[in-house]
């Protein structure tokens, strides 16, 4: 079961009741399977949907900003860790303390069976996100998988060295931007996608499967003329016993140079 808490930083303060609908719903013999977390929310959220704004509704769905890892609501066009929705707020919660924006220390919903009319401000990408922990009583089928719907999009201008935790994302480039891939493990993968008329390239050591090599180092879409639209799903798996290798499929269709 889930536990209602004030908002307030842990120790002797007021309470804060709330009346709000229940976000969670029951299976069998009452059974919600319910897990919630710790997280504080950062003062300078506020809900456009409510009146006041300052109050954030029960089901508003959250996020995690990279740089500080406050929670906010889910912003879909973000591009700082708040485009990837991680929880659900349970109860309201009120950002101010006596009349000013304040951090607020509460919890959010991360596992369970979700009244998905409760929610709010979600969209096909945040259920996608979230349904490998929840199940929205409305849609019972079956998640698109990681190639459809990337748990999250970043839009970048640099050049990015892939981590074992960005498993999963897909990475929009809006200018020339080199991939360095991390250390291998199987299951790690990504996607990359060049929107500008710049060079798109990935770089292993010699373990990257692509275009005639099984075996390359580099796989660069530079060619003039075809560079916008390049596009690269990045896979690490078995190709053989005991080797893990990264097998690139080029999903543009445009020209890759292997070395």
């Amino acid at each position: 079961m889930s536990e209602f808490t004030s908002g307030n930083a842990p120790g002797f303060q007021s309470q804060i009741e709330s009346q709000d609908s229940q976000v969670w719903w029951s299976g069998r013999h009452g059974q919600n399977l319910v897990a919630t977390k710790r997280v504080t929310i950062d003062s300078s959220n506020l809900d456009s949907g409510n009146t006041p704004t300052t109050t954030l509704r029960g089901g508003v769905l959250l996020a995690i900003e990279d740089a500080t890892g406050n929670a906010y609501l889910y912003d879909a066009d973000a591009n700082d860790g708040r485009q990837i929705a991680v929880g659900i707020l349970e109860k309201s919660q009120d950002m101010l303390v006596d009349g000013v924006a304040s951090n607020r220390y509460t919890q959010m919903l991360v596992h369970g069976l979700l009244k998905e009319s409760q929610l709010v401000g979600t969209d096909d990408r945040a259920k996608t996100q979230l349904a490998n922990r929840f199940v929205f009583d409305s849609d019972l089928g079956v998640a698109g998988g990681e190639l459809m719907h990337p748990r999250g999009v970043y839009r970048v201008s640099t050049n990015q060295t892939l981590t074992a935790s960005q498993n999963g994302l897909m990475f929009i480039a809006l200018a020339a931007v080199t991939f360095t891939l991390p250390t291998k493990a199987n299951g790690l993968a990504y996607r990359v996608f060049q929107i500008a008329n710049a060079n798109l390239t990935i770089v292993g050591n010699n373990d990257i499967v692509h275009k005639g090599d099984a075996s390359a180092s580099t796989v660069a879409f530079s060619t003039a003329s075809q560079k916008i639209g390049s596009h690269a799903l990045i896979e690490c798996m078995y190709t053989a016993d005991n080797t893990l290798k990264w097998v690139v499929s080029n999903l543009g269709g445009t020209t890759a140079t292997v070395s």
